[in-house]
């Protein structure tokens, strides 16, 4: 019997070409017919493609044959169903229900082997790789248990090979029993089960209609075997992708499982067939010139040869250009073109330039495809900038998706139910309803966020008080009763529950809205596994669950009901086979993505696999090999990579390595850069477009609003610690003054050394307070340091520290109170007396309408004046910078002493400036005077003098309305953030040197 086996030839239309071919083959009987292709997305194409073939021939409507995905043979549809299959072969275990039992199984064993806890997560985690090989061994059709490498690895390998071994041994020994039990199949057994049945009856008695297998490579063996019972049917046909007849036999002979046609050679090789024995498709509709799709299979197939095979290329391009002409590169590659994007970001929008200007045709259609979603979802985003809405074939994790957030945002509640960004995370989110009126959560919400979670978090008894959030918690309590450790199946009824409680009544349409369209449908299908079959993983916690949930959410895919624009489309590799575009550009060749990398796994090593007969990590290589050079054959096709990603620079695709090594080897670098940049223009397009074609002089801010709008917030009026900042950073005092900007805190801010710092000064000014009021005695009494200790514990507490946080300080304490209470025993010794604590000030320059306002931490006083000291946690001004006029606030504060401007007490003079380092850790703790008696100091009259004067030069200067305010104008004083910088485009102008120009 004469086999029917034809190759469709790489660069061709496929589906076109098949369905004009088919046409002619089959005539009228086509429709009766049974045609068997890769993927649904091929068999939908195909369908199209039957109708605008009729269409063409002038037909309105026209019965097509019964298309159906050769990976997903289904008994229950036509034509297996009634009777073909029926009985022959179990119903196959649902997917989540064998995943979630054979974490269970795992769970026990570790439970046994590990004192470690392991959460249902960790479970499923550890379960997936053993899945994997069950699916491995299915598939490729062998027994492992039995075998003397099993026998070698539970006695020799590593203790983590012979644990999971004898896992593995425990799941083959158990599990046919339980599949047994629920009168189930394996999926993977099944699948080849389904295929070895219907070679069985085909074989036999053969269907008296039309069976075509089109577009597979044959990579199961079961597949291979069924397409050569099909070849030889009477009514049979079986059409390969792309076989490639040009190779000499030795290289053939070569091939290995990372080769492009290292799947179509053992399909042949199962079907008996010599590779010269196999046709050409006879009804091949061109998609260009064929001698140029000739050269250019040529030459993809040279560059994608076997590495052990490359070592005489030099001879091969001589054999090539003797077979195909002197013109074979030239003619190959027109049409192909490499475009290498500095970074990621350049690369989409290079891509993103190709597929808009392919709309500028009538007609034309593009596909970008690569198996980067990250890339892709950049693409996409880029192409919103043209308001093109273009849906990605691979989908969305459905983690990604609004439900996905929702349900994630309700479990970060329940670990934490007095988050603010939990709490903001359900609030703001677009399904919080609590069956409320549309958009009046996210309005109440908001204002109580600005209110009350600002900053640093309420505590309970603040949040008991928020009618909102009762609202809330009393929804979500299905979820916040269980405090403790449950089984999943509870854990996702109740989420469940929560959810469509916070989502709002059946009246207001919550549970419609949260369940509905595709990611709420899987969502809830995740869900109601997780209550169906969670009851077989271990019990667990909030967190636990959390991390399950996660785990499911992201590994379920949320792809479109159907393409979203007419002429564009964003495919993967697995999604693009068979299909055509007039445009293809194949995104992200960098090693690592595309190819991918691959791994043996945690449980076998490559030699392991290997002398099991599984399936080896690089035959992946192989497949996406095939792939890429079926795609990289059509006419028009762009490739494109980064040279850098966000992880680092990048390593060209191995393809694309080949390929420019080919090239490079029978011309010169000029000329192969000339071949395949015919596509840069797209790439200086991506470069310029954000780019003025002129550059534009822009000063640095230094705004200079109307004078009567300097001081319209508080009045003209400045404390003594802002006149530094006003020297410093005049930008950062027109933020707040002028335009009356202040800073949002963030949500849940951290206690930190600010409320540190500001609790250690409360402490210190509770004790020196008591002791001026007479309450405590002699600063000598070793008494006195416990005293001071316990304010800056309590204070600390009071600020919102948590006890062991407060706890682990105490050492510290005890060393700041120590070394306080020595400094305060030598002052009074030396003739100082405290006097005041925290001082409030407030003076008057009548003549310029001023007012100057301060507070001191501590002020002393002897026969020979006051003395100002301020205590401080971070590192204190030098009296270089006290001189120099950059901080002025001690010398002020003398100013505010001699115009009797001290809260209660009567003006004099200074004698005495200076700062007290209370850090607490080693030795930082110090006291540095800025004024006289230190080294070569002014003294306080002359430094109070000073800055006086300068605070009035400021004042007067900034009455002008030709005088800015410029952002950190002193290079010595710049600070590395500050709440106004954003505001003043600190990070455009940091690069530029500081000439003072735009």
């Amino acid at each position: 019997m004469t086999m029917s086996v034809f190759n469709m030839p790489s660069g061709v239309p496929f589906l076109r070409s098949l369905a004009q071919g088919l046409q002619a083959h089959y005539g009228d009987d086509l429709q009766n017919g049974l045609i068997l292709l890769p993927t649904r997305r091929a068999a939908r194409a195909l369908a199209d493609a039957f109708v605008q073939q009729a269409a063409d021939r002038g037909i309105d409507a026209t019965l097509l044959p019964r298309l159906r995905p050769l990976a997903d043979v289904n008994p229950d549809e036509p034509p297996f169903e009634p009777g073909e299959l029926a009985g022959r072969v179990a119903p196959g275990i649902d997917p989540v229900q064998r995943r979630f039992e054979i974490a269970k199984l795992v769970a026990q064993y570790h439970r046994r082997a590990s004192d470690l806890p392991l959460d249902p997560a960790a479970a499923l985690h550890m379960a997936d790789p053993l899945i994997e090989i069950m699916d491995d061994a299915a598939l490729e059709e062998v027994g492992i248990t039995d075998q003397t490498e099993w026998q070698r690895v539970c006695a020799e390998a590593a203790i983590h090979f012979q644990h999971a071994a004898t896992l593995y041994l425990i799941i083959e020994t158990y599990w046919p029993a339980r599949l047994a039990e629920l009168s189930m199949m394996e999926p993977s057994a099944r699948r080849v089960a389904l295929l070895d049945a219907l070679s069985d009856i085909w074989s036999h008695d053969p269907p008296d209609y039309p069976v075509v297998i089109a577009g597979s490579t044959g990579t199961l063996k079961a597949t291979a075997r069924l397409m050569d019972v099909v070849a030889n049917m009477p009514r049979g046909m079986v059409v390969l992708p792309g076989l490639q007849e040009e190779f000499p036999q030795r290289v053939w002979d070569t091939i290995d499982v990372r080769h492009p046609q290292s799947s179509l050679k053992g399909a042949l090789e199962t079907m008996g067939i010599p590779r010269d024995a196999v046709p050409i498709w006879p009804w091949v509709v061109d998609g260009m010139t064929r001698e140029t799709a000739r050269k250019r299979r040529r030459i993809l197939a040279e560059a994608l040869v076997p590495v052990d095979a490359t070592g005489d290329w030099l001879q091969r391009i001589d054999t090539l250009i003797d077979g195909e002409g002197d013109d074979v590169f030239e003619t190959a590659l027109d049409g192909l073109s490499l475009i290498e994007a500095r970074t990621d970001a350049e690369e989409a929008l290079t891509i993103a330039l190709i597929l808009r200007e392919s709309l500028e045709t009538q007609g034309r259609t593009a596909a970008f495809i690569t198996p980067d979603q990250l890339l892709a979802q950049r693409v996409r985003a880029r192409l919103a900038r043209w308001n093109i809405a273009v849906d990605m074939s691979q989908g969305l994790p459905l983690e990604q998706t609004p439900v996905g957030v929702f349900l994630s945002a309700l479990l970060a509640l329940v670990q934490d139910r007095e988050s603010p960004v939990a709490l903001n995370l359900v609030m703001t989110h677009d399904l919080t309803a609590l069956d409320l009126s549309a958009g009046a959560i996210k309005t109440a919400w908001q204002a109580l966020e600005r209110r009350a979670f600002r900053g640093l978090r309420p505590g309970p008894e603040a949040l008991a008080e928020m009618a909102l959030l009762q609202r809330l918690y009393a929804a979500a309590t299905p979820l916040l009763d269980l405090n403790n450790a449950a089984s999943p199946d509870i854990w996702a009824v109740a989420l469940i529950a929560a959810a469509e409680a916070i989502a709002g009544t059946d009246q207001t349409g919550g549970a419609h809205r949260l369940w509905s369209g595709e990611a709420g449908r899987q969502a809830s299908t995740v869900l109601e596994n997780i209550s169906v079959h969670g009851f077989a993983l271990p019990q667990t916690d909030a967190d636990g669950f959390a991390r399950l949930l996660r785990a499911l959410l992201k590994g379920a895919v949320v792809r479109p009901d159907q393409d979203q624009h007419p002429r564009l489309s964003i495919l993967g590799p697995l999604e693009a086979r068979l299909l055509e575009a007039d445009i293809i550009v194949l995104g992200g060749l960098n090693e690592g993505t595309w190819p991918a990398g691959v791994a043996a796994g945690p449980f076998l090593s490559r030699g392991m696999r290997q002398a099991m007969q599984l399936s080896l990590p690089e035959r992946r290589y192989g497949l996406a090999a095939h792939d890429f050079a079926e795609l990289a054959a059509n006419p028009t096709v762009f490739l494109t990579r980064s040279e850098k990603s966000d992880a680092g620079p990048t390593v060209a695709s191995r393809w694309v390595w080949r390929l420019k090594t080919l090239l490079r080897g029978a011309m010169d670098e000029g000329e192969v850069a000339r071949l395949l940049g015919t596509g840069q223009h797209y790439l200086e397009w991506a470069r310029a477009l954000d780019r003025p074609t002129a550059p534009v002089h822009i000063d640095r801010p230094n705004p200079k609003p109307p004078v009567d709008k300097r001081w319209a917030r508080k009045g003209r009026e400045v404390s003594i610690t802002g006149v530094s900042k006003w020297i410093r950073d005049p930008y950062s005092l027109f933020g707040r003054e002028v335009l009356r900007l202040a800073p949002l805190d963030p949500l849940d801010a951290p206690r930190d050394a600010r409320h540190f710092g500001s609790a250690l000064h409360a402490g210190i000014e509770r004790y020196i307070k008591d002791a001026l009021a007479g309450r405590i005695g002699d600063p000598h009494d070793p008494a006195q340091t416990d005293r001071l200790s316990a304010h800056m514990r309590d204070q600390l507490l009071a600020h919102g520290f948590a006890p062991d946080e407060v706890f682990k300080e105490e050492p510290r304490l005890t060393s700041i109170a120590a070394a306080l209470m020595d400094w305060f025993a030598n002052r009074h010794a030396q003739g100082f007396d405290i006097v005041g604590s925290e001082v409030d000030a407030r003076a008057d320059l009548p003549d310029l309408d001023f007012t100057l306002m301060g507070q001191v931490d501590l002020v002393e006083r002897s026969p020979t004046g006051y003395a100002f000291t301020d205590f401080k946690t971070g590192a204190p001004a030098t009296a270089k910078t006290v001189a120099e006029g950059f901080d002025l606030q001690l010398p002020l504060a003398a100013w505010l002493a001699a115009q009797g401007a001290l809260d209660g007490l009567k003006a004099g003079d200074t004698d005495q400036m200076a700062y007290v380092r209370i850090k607490g850790s080693g030795d930082d703790f110090f006291h540095r005077h800025v004024a006289a008696p230190a080294r070569a100091a002014q003294t306080a009259e002359s430094l109070r003098d000073q800055s006086i004067a300068i605070l009035r030069q400021l004042i007067r200067a900034y009455d002008k309305p030709e005088t800015g305010y410029p952002s950190q104008p002193r290079a010595q004083y710049t600070h590395d953030y500050g709440d106004y910088d954003d505001l003043a485009r600190r990070d455009e102008w940091s690069a530029i040197s500081g000439d003072g120009e735009g």
